[in-house]
């Protein structure tokens, strides 16, 4: 593969759906994830073009700062489970509530890593060199952390 993809599939406003990161935790666990977004897992983990990829759910508010934002008359209401496309509900930040962002830190180092991964090419320098030390680094971070993330994909040799 010339040039590996590397894909995040992100599950946003999870606070919107939990009162907090624990009760996130066991009502999306890793089945939960894979059915909940079943052709896209399967569209990644069966293609040739993509060479890693994981499922990250994701809050930019935090849990508990989210308020449903009025309808106002005459406007689209938001769409039921029967009619995924219709208009969406929008969530507003609690006015006077700084937002508390739960796992983007996790989505800022995985895509780090991967874009750097797909960088290093194998006549790149080898052990010792900035790149490969930094992804290494990249790499203790997720796996030594408390990040919450399910591997769909993972290329056989990383940098």
């Amino acid at each position: 593969m010339d040039h590996p993809v590397s894909v995040a599939l992100v599950l946003s406003k999870i606070d919107t759906l939990f009162k907090d990161a624990d009760e996130a935790r066991d009502g999306l666990n890793d089945e939960t994830l894979r059915s909940t977004l079943g052709p896209l897992v399967h569209l990644v983990e069966t293609s040739a073009r993509v060479s890693d990829a994981i499922i990250l759910p994701v809050s930019a508010f935090g849990f508990g700062n989210a308020v449903l934002r009025s309808q106002a008359p005459g406007e689209e209401q938001p769409s039921s489970l029967e009619d995924p496309f219709g208009a969406e509900a929008t969530w507003l930040l609690k006015e006077g509530t700084p937002p508390r962002p739960y796992n983007l830190d996790t989505l800022v180092v995985w895509t780090l890593l991967y874009g750097l991964l797909n960088q290093i090419t194998p006549t790149s320098p080898d052990v010792g060199s900035p790149e490969r030390d930094l992804c290494r680094m990249l790499r203790d971070d997720l796996e030594t952390d408390d990040r919450w993330f399910l591997t769909l994909k993972v290329r056989r040799e990383q940098g």
